[in-house]
C-alpha cells in the first residue's frame, strides 16, 4: 500500500475534501454581506416608512411614556446599522489577521444588531402610523430581538469555520497522542471511564448572577419597563447564570461512543465528541494562564474547563478544535481517560478505514 493510499485509510474521507474548507473565504464574504445589508434595507425602509413626528422609545407597562422626533430616531437607527455594516467590512478586509472564531462571532454580533435596528425602526414607524404615538405597545418591540436572533444565527451559521485537512491536523498532533487504527484481535470491549469535576468559582458567579437576575426582574416589574427590556434580562443576565451553573459540577465519561459532558446540576449534556471526531488525545499539566484561566474558557480553536490548574485531558477534535478538561483526581485518572478515548477512537477508526478498504 502506498503512502498516499494509507492516508486515505488512516483519515476517511480525506480523498473527498469537505465542502466547507474550500469555499471557505466566499463563506466569510456572505456572511459578511449579511452584517452589511442592514444599511441598505434601512435606506429603502425609510423611504417607504418615513419617520412620523415623534415615535415612542420608553414603555410604562402597556403605553409609551417616552418619546423622540423622528429624524432622532433615524439618526440613531441610521449610526447603529452604519457601524455594524464598518465592522463586518474590517472583518472582511482583515481576514488573514483575525481569527476566524473571532470574526465569526463579530460578524454574527453585528449582523444581529444591524437587522435587529432594522426591524425595531419599521415595526415602530408602522405601529405608530396604526395606533398612533400614545397607544404603541411595547410587545412590538419583541420582533426585534426575535429577528435579531435570527439574522445573528443565520450569519454564524453562513460563515462556518474552516476545517483543515487531515494531513494538516495530523502535523499538529503529537505523535504519541494521535488516534492509531485498531483492528482484528487488538480490537476489545472499551472499559468505560469517568470522573466528577466542580468548579467554585463557576458556583459563585451563577449564584451571583441568579441574584442578579432576580434583582433586576423584581425593579423592571416594579418600575413597569416594556416587555423588550424585561426579555433582554431572561436572555443575558438568567442564560449566563444557567450556563455558569451548569458547567459548576459537571461529570465527565468516556466509552465505546467517545467522551460526553454532563451537568450535575442541570439535565443537560453539555459537550460531546464522538470517538469517530477524535483525531488525538494527550494528558498535559492544564496552567490556566496559557488556557484563559480558571473555570470554562472557550478561546478560538480551543476550549478549556480548568477548576485550579493540573493535569488533564486534551482532546483533539477532526474539526480542529481542542477541548480541555482538568482531572481533578490526579495525573493516573487522567491518564487512564485518555487511554479509554484513544482506544475507542482507535476502534472506530478501524472499522471505518477497513470498510472503506474492503
Amino acid at each position: 500500500m502506498t503512502n498516499r493510499a494509507a492516508r486515505r485509510t488512516a483519515y476517511p474521507g480525506a480523498s473527498h475534501p469537505d465542502p466547507r474548507k474550500a469555499p471557505m473565504n466566499s463563506r466569510r464574504a456572505l456572511a459578511g454581506l449579511l452584517a452589511i445589508l442592514p444599511l441598505a434595507a434601512l435606506l429603502l425602509v425609510v423611504v417607504v416608512l418615513p419617520p412620523p413626528p415623534r415615535v415612542p422609545t420608553h414603555w410604562a407597562g402597556a403605553r409609551p411614556d417616552g418619546w423622540t422626533a423622528g429624524p432622532a430616531f433615524v439618526s440613531g437607527v441610521l449610526t447603529v446599522t452604519v457601524l455594524c455594516a464598518v465592522a463586518a467590512a474590517a472583518m472582511a478586509v482583515l481576514q488573514r489577521a483575525v481569527p476566524q472564531a473571532w470574526s465569526r462571532w463579530v460578524v454574527a454580533t453585528t449582523a444581529a444588531v444591524g437587522w435587529g435596528a432594522v426591524v425595531l425602526y419599521a415595526v415602530t414607524v408602522w405601529r405608530t402610523g396604526v395606533d398612533g404615538p400614545e397607544r404603541v405597545g411595547a410587545g412590538w418591540a419583541l420582533l426585534a430581538v426575535a429577528a435579531a436572533l435570527g439574522a445573528g444565527a443565520a450569519a454564524y451559521a453562513v460563515h462556518a469555520r474552516r476545517v483543515p485537512a487531515p494531513e494538516e491536523l495530523r502535523e499538529q498532533i503529537p505523535e504519541r497522542a494521535r488516534v492509531q487504527p485498531v483492528r482484528g484481535r487488538a480490537v476489545r470491549p472499551v472499559d468505560a471511564w469517568a470522573t466528577e469535576i466542580s468548579s467554585t468559582t463557576l458556583r459563585v458567579i451563577g449564584w451571583g448572577l441568579l441574584v442578579v437576575f432576580a434583582v433586576v426582574s423584581v425593579l423592571t416589574l416594579v418600575t413597569g419597563e416594556s416587555l423588550a427590556l424585561v426579555a433582554l434580562v431572561v436572555l443575558v443576565v438568567g442564560g449566563a447564570a444557567g450556563l455558569a451553573l451548569a458547567w459548576s459540577a459537571v461529570r465527565v465519561r468516556v466509552d465505546a461512543e467517545g467522551l460526553s459532558v454532563r451537568s450535575q446540576v442541570l439535565p443537560l449534556q453539555l459537550a460531546r465528541v464522538p470517538s469517530e471526531g477524535v483525531a488525538g488525545v494527550e494528558v498535559l499539566d492544564l496552567d490556566p494562564m496559557q488556557w484563559g484561566g480558571i473555570g470554562l474558557r472557550a478561546l478560538p480553536e480551543r476550549t478549556a474547563y480548568i477548576v485550579d490548574g493540573g493535569p488533564g485531558i486534551v482532546v483533539w477534535k477532526r474539526d480542529g478544535r481542542r477541548l480541555a478538561l482538568q482531572v481533578t483526581e490526579g495525573d493516573a485518572a487522567a491518564r487512564a481517560g485518555a487511554r479509554a478515548l484513544l482506544q475507542a477512537a482507535g476502534q472506530r477508526l478501524g472499522e471505518s478505514s477497513g470498510s472503506s478498504s474492503s
